[in-house]
């Protein structure tokens, strides 16, 4: 063969590799890879939406941001860092006016840290009024008797366990970032270790959510419980205990009971991990009984809680490690490349409260959904970047 010849072969060689994805012997930053690839799929980020939904300023966006900020923070790629300006600036006019924004649901709250985050990167006062304006969203917010948020106008006293997130993480950066922080700190105490009151199980999981008024159709009707631990919502909350302690002062009274919640919630998250994979099921604590599967959103929450942990000195790292390791193995094999050469993320779940073990079981393996990119990209960069 001619070297010509021999050069061509190595090349297409090199891209069915690439094409086949993420073989073993690849060594190829997944989180990279990733997240390159999301943006050249949607170099537009106002075209993050689902389900018949056109609002830009929801959490589905802003979970991706807030992907692409801990990339960023890696590897100091200007791609990542232009993408959330793109993004914010598209919903954050001169006045510091955010058209899109409505305070009826905390999934709406969400991408007001990517608005944070350019705050501290500029310190632009556009970015420090629309912010005010999100942390105004709280004031008059709906709330159950124990003080729990509701988690939007429509779910009426119900608590979900993700929509903690998805307020909690914007508030604790507010109050570190711009202030109010006598408010913002004890709001996040007692939002996380309320609803660890009334929804963490005795193995360290927390219940999907819980309905005050036990009305729902998913509500036990003693306890107002949701039926199940979900993986991506319980996920949710595993972010925000892995990053909740960037923000809380050390002094605060409630910085160890959530160190203490955190601490039972990995233990259960370890002792749950289906031992065949690596990963975490879509119901947690199940992970053995027949039609429960292998979900990988949560799996890369779980990762990034378990990881964040051990840097923080919160966990034993020779306790954790190997569990870590073995979920990172399982989950990069949920990612193959389309035939448009966009990379898929499959078995990911999203969806809302479901009314029994059956119907979590039977809900859709989603492909691609856009919280699994940011569960995937913050899972597999806490590993692949040395701090």
């Amino acid at each position: 063969m001619k070297p010509k010849s021999i050069l061509i072969a190595l090349i297409l060689l090199c891209l069915i590799v690439w094409a086949n994805g993420f073989s073993q012997g690849n060594t190829t930053k997944y989180s990279v890879l990733v997240a390159q690839n999301f943006i050249k799929r949607f170099p537009n980020p106002d075209t993050m939406y689902c389900c018949g939904n056109t609002n830009h300023f929801s959490w589905q966006a802003g979970y991706v941001m807030f992907a692409m900020e801990k990339i960023w923070k890696a590897n100091g790629d200007p791609l990542y860092y232009n993408y959330i300006k793109r993004y914010v600036d598209q919903q954050v006019d001169d006045q510091g006016n955010i058209p899109d924004f409505k305070d009826n649901a905390l999934d709406n709250f969400l991408p007001g840290y990517a608005i944070l985050f350019m705050f501290e990167q500029t310190h632009l006062e556009k970015y420090k009024m629309a912010a005010a304006k999100i942390r105004a969203g709280f004031d008059k917010y709906p709330r159950n008797s124990n003080g729990l948020f509701w988690h939007g106008v429509w779910a009426t006293n119900q608590t979900w366990v993700d929509g903690l997130f998805m307020g909690q993480i914007f508030l604790a950066r507010y109050g570190k970032t711009i202030g109010d922080s006598e408010y913002a700190f004890n709001e996040v105490v007692k939002q996380i270790t309320t609803v660890a009151e009334v929804c963490q199980k005795e193995n360290g999981l927390l219940w999907h959510g819980w309905d005050e008024s036990k009305k729902a159709s998913w509500a036990n009707k003693t306890t107002g419980l949701a039926p199940e631990v979900w993986s991506e919502g319980l996920g949710w909350y595993a972010v925000l205990l892995a990053d909740i302690f960037d923000y809380l002062p050390k002094d605060h009274p409630g910085y160890p009971q959530i160190l203490s919640i955190l601490q039972k919630l990995c233990k259960g998250i370890k002792e749950n991990q289906d031992t065949k994979t690596g990963m975490w099921c879509q119901v947690v604590d199940k992970p053995n009984e027949a039609g429960n599967w292998n979900e990988t959103s949560g799996t890369g929450m779980y990762i990034y809680l378990l990881k964040r942990s051990i840097e923080n000195g919160f966990l034993p790292a020779e306790e954790y490690t190997q569990v870590i390791t073995k979920a990172y193995a399982g989950m990069v094999k949920k990612a193959k490349t389309n035939d448009q050469g966009f990379i898929d993320l499959y078995d990911c779940s999203s969806i809302g409260i479901q009314n029994s073990t059956k119907d979590y079981f039977n809900s859709p393996k989603e492909v691609s959904p856009f919280g699994a990119f940011g569960s995937f990209i913050i899972g597999t960069s806490i590993l692949e970047f040395i701090k």
